[in-house]
């Protein structure tokens, strides 16, 4: 404690009488200026040309020894921030006005009043100190300064200073124990050390024999309540034993008591309900005993609903701390009681209304230069709040949330509050988008706006904290989530600009994510050519970083988007062949899924590229071109149905199974071309059997899975009365897929049967006529014409029931006269 005395304090002046020594001074002055005229050096010593010639700022002193503090603050406020002073003069303006201030104290009765007061005069004592004190004022000095940040409440700042002129000034002891012992016991908070300290000074001011009996009645009432602090219930109960009923200080005996009793029950003892039953009593013969707003009043107002909520009468305690804080707001009674009422509110369910409470509380509490409160400390406040803001996240009432970590400032730092709010939104879109996986697909996507304004918003508070930490070691952190939540919000923009800052200032070995980041948000806004520059500046300069992964992934995505179906699948490939990712890993599990995907697309641009080289002609005529195209598409999908059955082996569960599954029957029914066209080219029986067995097993393939496809979606369909648009297109494509694969396999009935289902199914869309041509085909085929005609004249009854506004284009070739033409000539073909 001496070492932070002696830090704290300004050193003390040479010792010297306060009074009688400006006489010499001013002849001291005066021959100093006579030599600084001959120097031609006068300005220094002259007062500002808004003070008379004859007043320095010593004169000031004068003023202020004399009483006449009117004209000793006028010719003080004249010098301040004068710096053409010599250094030791600078702390005499400061000192006056302090001092003014705090005689002016006197002038007051409301103690809030006095605080502000007592506020002024500490913060220009303070000032005049760390200049050094005038001259043999130092001592007097440091008791108005101690004593004046004990009444404006800044207990542990007034500590050193009542310690340091404790030994300068023996005519202040007395006052000084008694100042000591009350700050130690409001700034103890939990620590035992200086409730300790608290206790020892508390004994030295008893010491004192010359005490009136009002002094030590209330001297021992506070060495009482010291002991029941420290947990030495017996001492306390002994030491308000001592305080005669007739004394002033007799009520605030019987809230010890009181005190005393609800700190043995909390100890879950044998008497538990009956000292609960004692403490509710005597804390109510407290309050029925003072005058409303006496400090006893508040404080057994408030410790009767803590007994009463100890004693699990939650309705009475709860309309007891809502009395006491409405009453005895802005004082720490009131202010603890708002704490209390707010978790028994939420307790109760009533989540609006303790938002309210804890958003005034909070409030209130930041009024105080200094949080002190005997009831709670800084940290129990923050816990308190804490546990209210996580059981609205619990409860899933974000906005009450928001609204209290938003009441959080100015009490708590505002970077704590702005860290609380984007966590709270951020955890609020997540939320909402896992609302969204389940809900109604109208519904769903409103969910989603909802979902990515919340992250949006997270993003702006985070950004926010960033420039709040600027200077701090998280800074690059509060961008990062910045960046992530402007992502997740689909302002990619915004994302990119937080990432470039990240990039600015984050150590090179968190720069990879940045640079993937970066390149997944160029991706989302269709600039795949930047993407890739940054995905390869980490490939190229982090190979062993495992964020590469994630790069390749990216990289085949972007080359997707540029048309190079090449080099997206060697970004894959070497995710699945680096040796080092596993395929526990989500990265391998992707990359494999997505490995199918690329392989299925190759397969139908090289079968694409196959028709333009004329593969569909006879077989005879085709040109060996088309041929080795359609080789190579068939070899592309055969590496698409090993990789996507692999997948949706492994990982059956993953959302992208079905769409695997739909591939891989897409790419065995593809896959029949190849040995259809070279069974009509071959002439060895064997050769042939084998081709058509290639086909027949492709087919078949095809269609096991198409009808998996079917039957799994259709449930999921009656179940929830909607798919996701990807599975509802998965779902008709397969109703037709089956269909030509009936078709190719010759098996005409069961092939008009798909069809029938897909017609009968999507008879409101312009796809149904697909249905019906093939249906009349299939007819035609097996020597059915009139079962034809009948089926193309259903087609134009469907046709003529089609909405005008229906959309041809998204799963048809033609429009409704194009159509109707087409129907017309089929007709007229049979």
């Amino acid at each position: 404690m001496a070492d932070e005395v002696k830090e704290d304090i300004a050193p003390e002046a040479e010792a010297a009488p306060k009074k009688g020594w400006l006489g010499l001074r001013m002849r001291l002055v005066i021959a100093g200026v006579a030599l600084s005229c001959v120097l031609g050096g006068v300005a220094y010593l002259l007062t500002p040309s808004s003070a008379s010639g004859r007043e320095t700022i010593y004169t000031a002193l004068e003023k202020l020894e004399e009483g006449d503090y009117a004209d000793a603050r006028r010719i003080a406020e004249s010098f301040i921030g004068n710096y053409q002073l010599p250094e030791p003069e600078q702390a005499i303006p400061p000192y006056v006005l302090g001092s003014i201030a705090y005689h002016d104290s006197d002038q007051f009765w409301s103690e809030q009043d006095k605080q502000r007061i007592f506020l002024i005069a500490a913060r220009y004592l303070r000032q005049s100190a760390d200049l050094g004190y005038p001259e043999g004022y130092a001592t007097e000095g440091n008791y108005m300064l101690g004593r004046s940040l004990v009444l404006s409440k800044q207990y542990g700042k007034s500590i050193p200073v009542l310690l340091k002129t404790y030994e300068a000034a023996p005519q202040y002891r007395r006052e000084i124990e008694d100042m000591l012992a009350s700050a130690y016991l409001a700034d103890a908070a939990s620590s035992d050390q200086q409730l300790t300290d608290a206790l020892t000074w508390a004994d030295k001011y008893l010491e004192v024999k010359l005490l009136s009996p009002q002094q030590r009645d209330a001297a021992t009432l506070r060495r009482a309540k010291i002991l029941l602090r420290l947990g030495r219930l017996d001492d306390a109960v002994a030491a308000v034993d001592q305080i005669a009923k007739t004394s002033p200080v007799y009520v605030d005996s019987l809230i010890v008591r009181g005190e005393v009793d609800l700190a043995r029950a909390k100890q879950e003892g044998a008497d538990r309900e009956q000292e609960l039953n004692d403490a509710i009593d005597l804390l109510r013969q407290a309050a029925d005993n003072q005058l409303v707003g006496t400090d006893s009043t508040r404080a057994s107002s408030y410790l009767l609903a803590v007994a009463l909520d100890e004693a699990d009468e939650k309705n009475a305690a709860l309309t007891q701390a809502t009395r006491t804080r409405k009453i005895y707001f802005r004082t720490p009674e009131g202010i603890a009681a708002g704490v209390l009422e707010g978790r028994l509110l939420r307790g109760a369910g009533k989540y609006g209304e303790a938002v309210d409470v804890y958003r005034r509380t909070l409030s209130d509490a930041a009024l105080e230069p200094e949080f002190r409160n005997p009831y709670l400390t800084i940290e129990q406040l923050r816990i308190q709040v804490t546990a209210a803001i996580e059981q609205f996240l619990d409860k899933q009432q974000f906005q009450n949330a928001v609204d209290v970590a938003q009441a959080l400032t100015p009490l708590f730092p505002r970077d704590q509050a702005l860290q609380t709010e984007g966590d709270i939104l951020v955890r609020w879109g997540e939320t909402i988008m896992g609302q969204a996986q389940v809900a109604k697909l109208a519904e769903a996507e409103e969910l989603r706006k909802e979902a990515r304004e919340r992250f949006r918003s997270a993003g702006r508070i985070y950004e926010k904290l960033a420039e709040d930490r600027f200077s701090s070691r998280s800074y690059t952190e509060e961008l990062w989530k910045s960046a992530a939540a402007y992502f997740d919000g689909q302002d990619f923009t915004k994302s990119i600009e937080m990432l470039d800052k990240y990039s600015q200032y984050e150590e090179r070995s968190r720069q990879p994510r940045a640079l993937v980041a970066k390149a997944r948000a160029l991706i989302a806004l269709d600039r795949a050519d930047e993407a890739l520059e940054l995905i390869h500046e980490c490939l190229d300069f982090y190979p062993r970083d495992p964020v590469i992964y994630d790069a390749r992934l990216l990289a085949s995505e972007a080359y997707l988007e540029e048309g190079d179906v090449a080099l997206a699948e060697e970004m894959l490939q070497a995710n699945l062949n680096d040796g080092r990712l596993e395929p526990q890993s989500l990265e391998w599990q992707n990359s494999l899924f997505a490995l199918g995907r690329v392989m299925h697309l190759e397969g139908e641009m090289f079968e694409a590229q196959a028709r333009v080289a004329g593969i569909l002609e006879d077989p005879e005529a085709v040109p060996r071109e088309a041929f080795e195209l359609l080789e190579k598409s068939n070899s592309s999908y055969q590496m698409a149905i090993k990789n996507l059955k692999m997948a949706v082996r492994r990982y059956p569960n993953d959302p992208q199974s079905v769409m695997a599954r739909y591939l891989a029957a897409e790419c065995h029914r593809r896959s029949s071309m190849l040995p259809r066209k070279r069974f009509r080219l071959v002439d060895i029986e064997t050769q042939r059997v084998r081709f058509d067995k290639e086909v027949k097993d492709h087919l078949e393939a095809a269609l096991e899975i198409y009808a998996s496809l079917v039957d799994e979606l259709t449930e999921k369909f009656e179940t929830r009365g909607e798919l996701h648009p990807v599975n509802s297109d998965i779902l008709r494509n397969s109703y037709f897929a089956q269909g030509a694969a009936y078709y190719d396999l010759h098996q005409f009935p069961q092939a008009i049967e798909a069809y029938s289902t897909a017609s009968n199914r999507y008879q409101n869309d312009p796809i149904a006529l697909e249905a019906f041509s093939q249906i009349a085909n299939c007819y035609r085929l097996m020597g059915q014409p009139i079962e034809a005609k009948g089926t193309l004249e259903q087609a134009k009854i469907v046709l003529d029931r089609l909405p005008e506004n229906a959309d041809y284009s998204e799963t048809s070739y033609g429009s409704a006269d194009e159509w109707r033409n087409f129907i017309d000539w089929l007709i007229s073909t049979l």
